[in-house]
């Protein structure tokens, strides 16, 4: 395997390093310090603890109209691209990405909002499926040109949409907003490589992310709409992979207690699977709740657990209170 001398040099000296590091920091702070910038950060500080974008009126400008977003954009490339030119071996200071034909920059995270850029290469994209999200989005086409697609969803049933579409053309200057609840972004062919800034802001109290067959239009996939409760959850899996019986209380008490409803009936089913008796007494407890929109879930749950395992109604009648 070839080996770069001057990247092992590294190893035992680290000066070189720290030196293109520095050099980076001093590009961000240069950035910041550009006229609108700083006001920039301020407001999506304050767009991310939930104020209205037209009260930040230097974010709301960037995406509603046309030329700020290029302009302060403009102004991070020719610091950045100046610092990274000088300094081979220095790593943006920005979480990033790519696959090969997309890429991200994240430029900021404060509270509920991130503000990235984000890039699409030349060339055809297929989508089998649509993904929704409990959050608005705001784009700013800053260069490129490409043919999407904006979906917009209906309920249709109780785990199917419907789909309806509208074709935009995606050129430099667009300006876009979806909302992610129910409308989703679609780029189908992008004939001049594609560059977005994008802002996101999730719910306070986001519902869950839920991803439909675009063919079907059933439900494929859903996940809990916070990191935090998608820990939770991968955690609670986990233990349950561990076989830790000891976790069985734990897992009955966020069953009942959580405010998540996906998170609620992952701690239910792993509870189950642990210690079949507190499981079961915390399933019926459910089942009985009316006012608990888990119930009619968890009465199917313990009809057909009843049906398959008679012993059940003993468990119930004897260990789980009314």
């Amino acid at each position: 395997m070839e080996r770069n001398s001057f990247i092992a040099a590294l190893r035992s000296d680290r000066s070189p390093q720290r030196q293109a590091q520095g050099a980076i920091a001093q590009a961000h702070l240069a950035w910041l310090a550009e006229s609108g910038v700083r006001d920039l950060m301020a407001d999506l500080k304050r767009y991310g603890a939930g104020a209205p974008l037209e009260n930040c009126f230097v974010l709301e400008t960037l995406f509603t109209g046309t030329g700020e977003a290029e302009r302060v954009l403009d102004l991070l490339q020719a610091h950045y691209c100046s610092a990274i030119r000088a300094n081979p071996i220095a790593h943006p200071p920005f979480r990033n990405g790519f696959d090969g034909r997309a890429s991200s920059l994240q430029l900021a995270r404060v509270g509920r909002a991130q503000l990235m850029l984000q890039a699409r290469e030349p060339g055809e994209f297929t989508s089998e499926s649509y993904g929704f999200s409990d959050g608005t989005r705001f784009e700013a086409v800053v260069a490129g040109k490409a043919e999407a697609r904006i979906i917009r969803a209906h309920r249709f049933g109780d785990s199917a949409m419907q789909f309806e579409t509208q074709r935009v053309s995606m050129n430099g200057g667009e300006r876009l907003t979806l909302d992610l609840s129910s409308e989703a972004l679609v780029i189908d062919k992008v004939e001049q490589r594609l560059v977005i800034l994008r802002l996101i802001r999730t719910a306070a109290e986001p519902e869950p992310t839920r991803e439909y067959c675009a063919q079907s239009r059933e439900l494929l996939h859903q996940s809990a709409g916070l990191i935090s409760t998608s820990r939770q959850e991968a955690i609670i899996a986990l233990l349950g992979r561990m076989g830790r019986t000891d976790a069985a209380p734990e897992m009955a008490r966020i069953a009942l207690a959580e405010s998540d409803l996906s998170l609620r009936w992952q701690a239910l089913r792993e509870c189950l699977a642990l210690d079949s008796e507190v499981g079961f007494c915390t399933l019926a407890r459910i089942a009985r709740d009316g006012q608990d929109p888990l119930s009619a879930a968890a009465g199917a749950l313990r009809a057909q657990l009843l049906e398959q395992y008679p012993e059940f109604a003993q468990v119930e009648a004897q260990q789980c209170p009314a």
